[in-house]
């Protein structure tokens, strides 16, 4: 097929019509290989931890080895760095972007966000719960922040930093410690103002709307066989460290405008999931229907979803981002 052309992919479950920009093969096994490279090894970051899309169309990496942000400007196809150490402070845990371009930056060890301006001028600051672990923000410019401790699972703030609510049920196993460890995963937002989560383990994605009402809940398809989570605390009352060894089923999870789920599937221990990534992507309904299994060319990490885009991170060398166009 000639680049640039289309296919639909379909099964009884449904179709997806993916426009590739480089020639594919698809098998007998229902197998799609392609992609458009984006951004190569030669990218100038250090550790790619995340990737966004903005409302701009530009992709936004956060590297917080660097403290800093960069971006890859649609138009150019140049990378360069947009906020620095100077304006992000020393530690940057998590980024998220506002619908008109604001950037939430998470300090999770001063349990902090500042917003700053597309020109990373800082516009406001406020506390968020004791060791936050993701934000991200849904379809209205609301802040939603992960926390790993506390009773609840998600606080969503104003855009001005005031606590709008807090929501969300933690699964408790019964020690805080692999509680905090296990309650951990990944946001996608929805179109309405909700939002996608899920969890890094037990393999399950939850729906929740905007006011925190628990929309659904699903266990993604796996033929790969889930152990017991281990997780161990060692050490004296002067130190501690924690030992964790539990299989990540879904590596990462975006959404597009029309709510389809877009999930990066391993099934390895965290910690080789983490280093190596996957080739395995899935194309799931909101609800968790399976539309679509595809084997990419190249292992990636993360993933994030655009207006009529999906791009594919690999945040270790060689650095690469591929796109696909879905409608």
């Amino acid at each position: 097929m000639p680049i640039g052309e289309s296919v639909f992919v379909c099964r009884l479950t449904g179709c997806v019509l993916f426009v590739l920009f480089a020639a594919f093969h698809c098998t007998a096994q229902n197998l799609l290989r392609a992609h458009a490279e984006v951004v190569g090894a030669s990218a100038p970051f250090t550790f790619a931890q995340r990737v966004i899309v903005g409302p701009d169309r530009n992709l936004y990496f956060v590297d917080p080895v660097l403290s800093s942000i960069f971006i890859h400007d649609f138009k150019t196809s140049t990378v360069k760095r947009l906020c620095g150490p100077e304006s992000l402070g020393t530690m940057v845990s998590d980024v998220a972007i506002g619908p008109k371009g604001q950037l939430w930056i998470l300090n999770q060890r001063e349990s902090k966000v500042r917003r700053l301006s597309p020109q990373c001028e800082l516009q406001a600051e406020f506390k968020v719960s004791l060791i936050a672990g993701k934000i991200a923000t849904n379809a209205f410019g609301e802040l939603i922040v992960l926390n790993t401790v506390g009773r609840w699972l998600f606080d969503l703030f104003s855009a001005n930093g005031k606590l709008l609510r807090s929501f969300g049920e933690r699964i408790d196993y019964g020690e805080e410690v692999k509680t905090q460890e296990l309650n951990n995963g990944n946001i996608a937002r929805d179109s309405a103002g909700g939002f996608f989560f899920s969890f890094n383990y037990p393999p399950l994605v939850r729906h929740y709307s905007r006011n925190g009402r628990l929309l659904s809940e699903f266990k993604p398809e796996s033929d790969v066989p889930i152990a017991p989570a281990d997780v161990m605390v060692g050490g004296n009352g002067q130190s501690g460290s924690v030992t964790a060894k539990y299989q990540i089923l879904v590596l990462d999870i975006a959404a597009d405008k029309q709510d389809r789920l877009y999930l990066l599937i391993s099934g390895k221990n965290k910690a080789p999931a983490i280093q190596y990534g996957t080739p395995k992507l899935r194309v799931l309904t909101k609800t968790g229907r399976t539309l679509k299994n595809v084997t990419l060319d190249h292992s990636f990490h993360r993933l994030t979803a655009g207006d009529r885009s999906l791009y594919l991170l690999r945040n270790r060398q060689p650095f690469r981002v591929d796109e696909y166009v879905v409608f």
